[in-house]
């Protein structure tokens, strides 16, 4: 309709950033093309009108650049645009402006129906990126960016909200002092099936260069080596800083130890692992419990393990017929934290593997019966998912809540 009210019509757009998103079942829909170069699911208009015309378009390239630091823009202009690009911008010699942050060791990615997530790189964005890097810049002016919408909800639950996140398709035309970028991807087989995704040429152009000031890449340990054009970002960085070009994350998790690589940190626990269960995640979080209550703060209190929560429970008259049948099922709690003196629970623990909770609707369910139950009865339940970290922190944190309450 545009196109039809013109006499003469020029064409905006560039080739090295992302391609429209056709809408779902859009294809299906509409009427088959005339020719290749008119299909709606292949072409944007640029696109179209090139491949209709060809060589007998006039075309011209806007080389001049007036966004990015040139740090910045120089790894886009070399690996994209052909070194073609005029960049009118001037670097700040204080500025660290291409930083990538690797997770520490382990497989932190998880695989859900639609999509990845890595609450690793989430945790590390919340609790390092942001105060090793972005100290000098508003909220407001961070953004974050990574190929998965579902990781962008994960990275929504740890940020403040002023900080916004969106996938890098959605961030397309938008601009912000500092990027941050999670990649999501680990080095496992279901990983390595996401890096032609996540490595798309045009997706990687698209996410560095909506940086102005600072871009700060996110990923796993052995950063990405199975990629192209990421691996060649990371190489850019660590030739442009080969000192401080590369920050190791010192964000870790117990559950690291059920991996085969973990970080050094977590060896002398390894070394101290009581097994008293089928399962590596609760000897895990069984000796760092024994641990934690054999100090002197904590004199009063005692730990038993796969406790049936009927037990727990004085009477069930506060609980809705489905909660009651859940408990008379012979329900149990991982762990019960209790006073040795007066047998009064003090904190329940549960530890949700991937798989088992947050991947099984069924198991969300009765993970919500045995929330509601225990908030009913006045218990307080923490939850340790596999996939967290800093898990001593936040056990401390809640019993020293739970004492004082």
């Amino acid at each position: 309709m545009a196109l039809s009210c013109a006499r003469n019509v020029i064409v905006v757009g560039d080739l090295q950033q992302l391609q429209h998103i056709a809408a779902k079942g859009a294809s299906e829909r509409a009427r088959p093309a005339p020719a290749p170069s008119y299909d709606y699911g292949r072409h944007s208009i640029l696109s179209s009108i090139i491949e209709r015309f060809g060589t007998d378009l006039p075309r011209t390239m806007l080389r001049e650049h007036y966004r990015c630091d040139p740090a910045i823009i120089d790894f886009c202009n070399k690996k994209f645009y052909g070194g073609q690009l005029v960049p009118y911008t001037v670097s700040d010699p204080d500025n660290r402006a291409l930083i990538v942050v690797r997770t520490a060791k382990g497989n932190h990615m998880r695989q859900h129906v639609g999509g990845r997530i890595n609450q690793r790189e989430a945790d590390v964005i919340a609790e390092e990126v942001l105060q090793e890097f972005c100290s000098d810049t508003r909220p407001e002016d961070i953004g974050v960016v990574t190929p998965y919408r579902l990781q962008v909800d994960k990275v929504a639950e740890a940020l403040v909200n002023t900080i916004q996140a969106d996938t890098v398709h959605k961030f397309q035309g938008r601009e912000k002092e500092v990027i941050i970028m999670s990649t999501v991807l680990d080095e496992t087989k279901n990983g390595r099936f996401g890096v032609e995704f996540v490595d798309n040429p045009q997706l990687v152009n698209v996410a560095v260069s909506r940086a102005v000031k600072r871009f700060i890449l996110v990923t796993n340990y052995d950063m990405l080596p199975a990629s192209r054009h990421l691996r060649d970002l990371v190489q850019f960085i660590q030739y442009q800083d080969p000192e401080h070009g590369v920050f190791d994350s010192a964000v870790v998790s117990v559950f690291d130890l059920l991996y085969k690589e973990y970080s050094a940190v977590l060896r002398p626990l390894a070394a101290r692992l009581q097994n008293t269960s089928k399962f590596a995640s609760e000897n895990i979080v069984w000796t760092l419990l024994l641990e934690i209550l054999a100090e002197a703060t904590y004199t009063d209190l005692a730990v038993a393990q796969q406790v049936v929560l009927r037990n727990l429970l004085p009477d069930l008259s506060r609980l809705t017929a489905q909660q009651m049948a859940y408990v008379r099922n012979r329900a149990t709690v991982d762990f019960v934290i209790y006073n040795r003196i007066t047998n009064v629970p003090v904190l329940a623990v549960e530890v949700d593997g991937f798989a088992f909770h947050e991947a099984d609707p069924l198991q969300r369910v009765r993970d919500g019966f045995k929330d509601a139950i225990c908030l009913a009865h006045g218990i307080p339940l923490l939850r340790l998912p596999t996939t967290g970290s800093g898990e001593e922190h936040v056990i401390r944190q809640k019993l020293a809540t739970a004492i004082l309450d």
